[in-house]
């Protein structure tokens, strides 16, 4: 047993160089090498990347509508006509009242402006006072008939530049579920990233070690061939020295045949696999990769109750559907807070105008206030349909909660049941084997047919095949089962260790 695992080992060590040299470009490639150069090029990764800075610039965007906004405006207006006072009637109407009391108006009762005398004599007499005061509103009437009283309040063309402010003061909490809202969203990218990877780790395990196995596939077709090569020629040999009928080497021309047919089938089955390795790697440099690292399949996984606690804990689709009943909470909570009045600071500028009304301020500043008292009751309503919204994420969770442990519970039987047929496949490869060499040497004597021969080498090969089938079979639920687990990452930890058997352990 250990010198055919050490004849493997030679081969396949010999095997690749006799690539390299036949292809200048051919690559070997390990895993952990794989999975950063995926981490590094592949498109969905970095679509998913950029997501996540989109989301932090938006979660900065949500934390200026604490601030206030300040813009500057400008405008230039053309009117139809210029606005005026015209107070002419108010002139026509107390330009007689001023003629007539200035002119026959009686007064008394002035008070003596003069220092000198008007502590002996503090009120002027009535004919003095009637005097002074006809003078005052004649003089009074005169400037009002010579004052300008159509007054130009506005141009008609005028042009302004002001710097304008809005600063919310109190907006019901809308702006806090804002900010509340884009810190969930980033998170819930962050678990999408995770998902992504987990998703791309599966294909780049199902390519790559698919390609894996098409290497040793095809290795294992040269040996039959080679085995079918070498029963060919002893039949041949047999044949001519008519110890064998012509149909018994007839069929062993048939079964070598086969065995160039199958492995050319294999060579181009690796190229298939390969392209399909270079998609998942975006890479152009990789043009012919050899994978340098093997199969592999473990020899115990702990209980399933310990992946299902961390799946519950760390699967990123049941951290997005959290994060959806985050969200729902914040709307249901902002709905409730439409109730309340939105108030804010504003304030204005004039910084520089042309023909503007001299009337105008240059500034000011006030607080507003919005208070919607009755909209057709959508707040209720909505407030409402919020609540279902939060309902039906829950049941989305309970579902989600179910199928994880369901699909938890299949891929651990699946793989226990790998690591079974792996046992039972290396007895059933020692009986085969020493099955062909009993048929080979009961041929050469004469005493088994050819195709007691190629049934051998076939039930050989099978075994063989079957066995790497399950190997690769294992790696890829493996990588299911920690992408559902919520731990792809630690997949790595598993390929290799005391705990690992590979395609050419013992």
């Amino acid at each position: 047993m250990i010198k055919r695992k050490i004849l493997r080992t030679l081969l396949a060590i010999l095997f690749c160089p006799v690539i390299a040299m036949g292809q200048n470009e051919t690559q070997l490639l390990t895993f952990e090498d794989a999975m950063q150069i995926m981490s590094e090029k592949n498109p969905a990764l970095l679509r998913v990347k950029q997501e996540i800075q989109q989301k932090e610039y938006e979660v900065k965007v949500k934390r200026g509508l604490h601030l206030p906004q300040v813009s500057l405006s400008a405008q230039a207006v053309s009117m139809s006509d210029p606005l005026h006072l015209d107070l002419t009637p108010v002139s026509e109407a107390i330009t007689p009242l001023y003629n007539t009391l200035g002119n026959y108006g009686v007064f008394s009762g002035v008070p003596n402006s003069d220092p000198a005398s008007n502590s002996i004599v503090p009120v002027l007499p009535d004919d003095v006072s009637t005097a002074a005061v006809r003078k005052q509103l004649l003089e009074a009437g005169e400037a009002i008939e010579a004052a300008e009283w159509d007054q130009m309040i506005q141009e008609k063309n005028f042009a302004t530049v002001s710097a304008n402010f809005m600063w919310p003061v109190f907006t019901g909490g809308k702006i806090k579920g804002a900010n509340d809202a884009a810190d969930v969203q980033i998170e819930m990218s962050r678990e999408d990233l995770r998902k992504t990877e987990g998703a791309l780790l599966t294909e780049l395990v199902t390519r790559y070690y698919g390609l894996a196995l098409g290497v040793q596939v095809c290795d294992l077709r040269k040996q039959v061939l080679e085995g079918m090569q070498n029963h060919y020629n002893d039949a041949q040999k047999l044949f001519d020295n008519g110890m064998i009928a012509k149909v018994e080497l007839l069929h062993a021309t048939v079964s070598r045949n086969e065995a160039e047919r199958e492995l050319k089938m294999a060579e181009r089955n690796i190229e298939i696999i390969r392209s399909g390795l270079a998609a998942t790697l975006s890479s152009d440099s990789l043009k012919q990769v050899l994978p340098a690292s093997h199969l592999f399949i473990n020899k115990e996984l702990s209980d399933l109750s310990y992946w299902v606690a961390k799946a519950k804990s760390a699967n990123p689709q049941l951290k997005q559907i959290e994060g959806k009943r985050e969200l729902v909470e914040i709307k249901h909570k902002v709905e409730k807070q439409e109730y309340l009045p939105t108030i804010a600071m504003m304030g204005n500028f004039n910084i520089v105008d042309k023909d503007l009304s001299p009337y105008a301020p240059d500034w000011l500043v006030g607080v507003g206030m919005k208070w919607t008292i009755f909209n057709g009751m959508a707040r209720k309503n909505n407030i409402k349909a919020s609540e279902t919204q939060y309902n039906q994420v829950n049941f989305a969770e309970q579902k989600a909660h179910n199928d994880l442990e369901a699909y938890l519970t299949k891929l651990y039987q699946e793989l226990n049941m790998q690591m079974e047929q792996k046992a039972e496949l290396e007895t059933t490869l020692e009986l085969a084997e020493e099955y062909l060499r009993s048929t080979e040497k009961a041929f050469n004597e004469g005493f088994a047919t050819s195709t007691s021969v190629v049934d051998a080498y076939t039930k050989v090969a099978q075994v063989k095949t079957l066995r790497l089938k399950v190997l690769y079979q294992y790696d890829v639920a493996l990588a299911c089962f920690l992408q559902t687990a919520g731990i792809p990452e630690d997949y790595i930890a598993y390929c290799s260790g005391e705990n690992t058997l590979t395609d050419f352990s013992e």
